[in-house]
Formats: structure tokens, C-alpha cells, sequence
């Protein structure tokens, strides 16, 4: 395929890998993609399809596509949130989250454009190491700020003060963003409540660069080795992630980068290990009927989907119900891809279906493991005027565990003890 085609042509194929070539020549335009998209019922297009994304690949790629294929392929392929959902369903198994990211990368270094919100945010990313615009000096001040207002059993060392084998990665999320510091807390705390030892990094904890692999950025490799290169030398045996995307960052974009000696889990992963082993016990009953969300990161992509779930049935009085789409077919809330960034109304639409497919399983609250879906689908309740209540899975442990340390309590009392809090990402 990557014959006398043009440079363009050229580089846009040498960009993608055999397999993927094979797979955009093997698609059977079944259809079956349009029928699960969680995209495509707010913006029926064909580009917007998985089908129609790989015809028009395959014709950037072979060098026959028009100007009008590349600016449908561009629309079709930054208006999606690379949820898997297509891949899932696809009959051919094509994994398409790995080949959606690959293809933006290939294209903008073929010279096609990103969006400029996407330029900006990358932009932002490597000059502050976090996609947030904020002085990494700061990335620690939600465990120094919640350590004042009397939040912990006792200190939250960082690395540099006591070098533990377990350490907390909090993510940009939950370290700059004010609304979503109360997870990073209550996470360091439900560790304590354990008896965990364990470190977090402070202001030398790295943004996971994932979004530069997301959004197609040809540093990210370059970017995730010299992270690798730094946790590996601290001798880190367990990295535990509270952030979804970072764990996909950590645990599957750094495979082959990070040394097979470290440990990745998502904290849902290691609360469950920890309320197996009897160091985690939830005794208050939490009376709640409540719907869980699967992030696509830690489900579709990592096949995480019962500890989860696990964790929210070892909560006295808590009852899980289903929605329609779960586990592996469960609908995504737009925050993934950068879809928020390219097309932020088609984020609003697919949380607000989200939170009405909730309403309709019965659920008083809707509960999901990761502070980025919280944001989506808290917008995605306003956006549909539903005042069902949007909850970190943290919360509903907290109530069990140690009730005093809710959501609410910790925001109030961050908000108001010393320091700067964060802002909402752009």
C-alpha cells in the first residue's frame, strides 16, 4: 500500500503497522459498529463510524483520497473517544483503539492537522507536565492542605521522606483540580485505613504523558521512557492508580517501557486485594441503591470489570444494580480521546444518555471508579437536568469505613484551609 502514492500517502501508511493496514483492508462494512458507537446516535454520520473512519483511511493510505476524505477522516477521527466499544462488536475483532490512536499519529506526521484545542493542550502538557497549565510545585498541596484539616491517620510522606515499595500516583486530576482533589484524599486514606505503607511522589510526580499518545503526539515514547527511567530508579514495586486513564497510561502504553518488576493496579485492583485480606473491613451498611459505570480505560481496554464491582459488594446495605449497557458494552461518557477537547457538545450528549440510561435501571446514584468519568457524567446530569447524584466508587468505601471523611467534608475543608487549589482542565 505504500507504493509510488505520494509522500503524504507514504508516510501516512509507513505510520501505521502491518497488522493495521491488513485490518483497514479487511473490514467487511458490516455496519455493526454504527449500531454500538456511543457517538453516532448524536451525530449519525458516516465518518463518524468506525467504517466509514477506516474506508477513508484506506484511501489516505493507498492515495486516492480527495481533500473532502481528509477533512471527514480528520472530523471523524477527533470526534470519537476511542471508547473500543467498535472493537468489541466488530466481527473481525479489528482493535480499532489501538489503530484510531496510531492513525493520528501517522497523520500529523504526515502534516495534517490537529485540532487547536488539542494543540494547545499538548502544548500545555510538555511545557507544565501536566494538562492543567499549573506550576508542578503544586502537585502535592492536596495531601499538605488535607493533612492540615486533619483528613489522615498520620503523615503522607513522600517518596523522598520515607522510600516505600507501594506508591500512590495521583494524576494530574485529582493533584490540580479542586473539584476532584476530595479522590486523591480519600484514596491516601482508605490506604492508611489498611495499614498500607506507602509514599506518594509530591511535586515530582510526572504527568503520565498519556494524552500525548491519545492525541497522537510523536514525543509520547520519548516522554513515557524518561518517566519510566525515573519510577524505575526509585524501586517502586507497586504503582496504585486512582485515575482510569493513568492507568491505562502506566500499565499498557508503558508495556515494553516500564520494567516488568513494577507493579501497576487501579486502586479499585488493590482495595479489593486489600478487603480480601481482612486489612480493609467496611462495617457501617451504606442504605443506597447504586448503578456502576465501567470507565472504558480500565474495562474494554484492561479487562477490569469485577473488582469493581467486588468492592462495591463487600459494602454493608449497598445494592449494585446493572444498566442496559455494562461491562464490556457498556456506553462511554465522552471523556476519553480527547473528544472533550475537539467536540465538547458531543461529551455533554453522550454523558446526559449515560446518566438517563441510569435513571432508567432504577439506580439512586451513579457510582464509577474514575474522577475523569465523575467530571463527564456529573456535566452529563446537568446537561440532562437529572438530579441523580454522580459518585467516585472512594465514596461509597469512605461511608463504610470512615464516614467522616465524605466528598462534601473534604472539599469544604480543603476549600477552606491554607493554599491554592486548582482549576478545571481546559
Amino acid at each position: 500500500m505504500a507504493g509510488d502514492k505520494g509522500p503524504q500517502a507514504d508516510k501516512i501508511a509507513a505510520g501505521l503497522t502491518r497488522r493495521q493496514l491488513i485490518e483497514i483492508e479487511a473490514c467487511s462494512r458490516c455496519g455493526e459498529c454504527l449500531l454500538w458507537c456511543p457517538v453516532f446516535p448524536h451525530d449519525p454520520r458516516e465518518e463518524i463510524s468506525s467504517r466509514g473512519k477506516l474506508g477513508r483511511i484506506r484511501k489516505l493510505a493507498g492515495g486516492i483520497a480527495s481533500p473532502s476524505d481528509e477533512a471527514a477522516l480528520l472530523d471523524g477521527l477527533y470526534a470519537c473517544s476511542a471508547c473500543g466499544q467498535c472493537h468489541v462488536v466488530c466481527p473481525i475483532r479489528i482493535n480499532t483503539p489501538e489503530l484510531w490512536e496510531q492513525a493520528r499519529l501517522a497523520l500529523a506526521n504526515s502534516g495534517l492537522l490537529q485540532p487547536e484545542a488539542q494543540i494547545q493542550q499538548l502544548k500545555t502538557i510538555r511545557e507544565y507536565d501536566n494538562s492543567y497549565g499549573k506550576p508542578r510545585a503544586q502537585r502535592g498541596l492536596w495531601a499538605e492542605r488535607a493533612s492540615r484539616a486533619g483528613f489522615f491517620l498520620g503523615p503522607v510522606p513522600t517518596w523522598s521522606e520515607q522510600q516505600s515499595e507501594v506508591l500512590y500516583f495521583a494524576g494530574c486530576t485529582a493533584s490540580f483540580d479542586e473539584t476532584m482533589q476530595p479522590v486523591a484524599v480519600q484514596s491516601a486514606r482508605l490506604l492508611q485505613e489498611a495499614g498500607v505503607r506507602f509514599s506518594i511522589l509530591g511535586a515530582d510526580e510526572p504527568c503520565c504523558a498519556s494524552k500525548l499518545r491519545r492525541m497522537g503526539d510523536n514525543e509520547f515514547r520519548t516522554e513515557a521512557s524518561r518517566r519510566a527511567e525515573m519510577l524505575a530508579g526509585k524501586k517502586v514495586r507497586t504503582i496504585v492508580v486512582s485515575c482510569a486513564g493513568c492507568f491505562k497510561g502506566l500499565h499498557s502504553d508503558y508495556r515494553g517501557i516500564l520494567p516488568p518488576s513494577v507493579e501497576v493496579l487501579h486502586l479499585t485492583e488493590f482495595l479489593w486485594r486489600l478487603i480480601r485480606e481482612g486489612s480493609l473491613k467496611p462495617r457501617h451498611e451504606v442504605p443506597l441503591t447504586v448503578t456502576y459505570h465501567d470507565p472504558c480505560h480500565l474495562g474494554r481496554h484492561n479487562g477490569i470489570y469485577e473488582e469493581p464491582r467486588k468492592v462495591l459488594g463487600s459494602i454493608p446495605g449497598l445494592h449494585v444494580v446493572e444498566m442496559k449497557r455494562s461491562g464490556p458494552f457498556s456506553a462511554c461518557c465522552g471523556m476519553g480521546g480527547g473528544l472533550k477537547l475537539a467536540r465538547p457538545d458531543l461529551q455533554k450528549k453522550m454523558s446526559a444518555a449515560r446518566i438517563r440510561e441510569a435513571e432508567a435501571a432504577g439506580a439512586e446514584a451513579v457510582v464509577t471508579p474514575c474522577q475523569t468519568c465523575l467530571m463527564g457524567l456529573s456535566a452529563g446530569a446537568a446537561a440532562a437536568a437529572s438530579s441523580l447524584p454522580v459518585f467516585h466508587l472512594n465514596e461509597m468505601l469512605v461511608r463504610s469505613v470512615c464516614p467522616e471523611i465524605t466528598f462534601d467534608t473534604i472539599a469544604a475543608g480543603l476549600k477552606s484551609s491554607d493554599g491554592q487549589g486548582g482549576r478545571s482542565a481546559p
